[in-house]
């Protein structure tokens, strides 16, 4: 015999799927706040590894503010640098129709 009460069971797992990629975006959101307000390379890594390739540059702008914008690719850049002297930060390269094609964290020599 179907038990009536079973349906509401499902009702808190709907809710979760639901809300679940709202809290991604939110969660994106807040370590590109950490960066724009203190360079920090935690919270620059944090938004890469969150962020999927394919974005829209104006998301990555709108995540973590101006970039040097290179023509071909963005660049953020922390407080640091790397053994050689180099310039630290993540670099987003634009492809096609001005979506992220691949993005990286790490020293920026050239």
């Amino acid at each position: 015999m179907p038990n009536p009460n079973r349906p509401y069971r499902i009702l808190p797992l709907f809710f979760i799927a639901l809300f679940l990629p709202l809290t991604a975006c939110q969660t994106v959101a807040k370590y590109g706040r950490c960066y724009q307000q203190t360079k920090d390379p935690d919270c620059l890594q944090q938004v890469l590894t969150r962020m999927e390739a394919g974005v829209d540059t104006a998301y990555v702008k709108e995540i973590l503010g101006e970039p040097i914008d290179m023509g071909f690719d963005y660049r953020y850049l922390v407080d640091e640098q790397s053994e050689e002297g180099c310039p630290m930060g993540a670099v987003f390269h634009i492809g096609d129709g001005g979506k992220v094609s691949d993005m990286w964290f790490g020293a920026i020599c050239e």
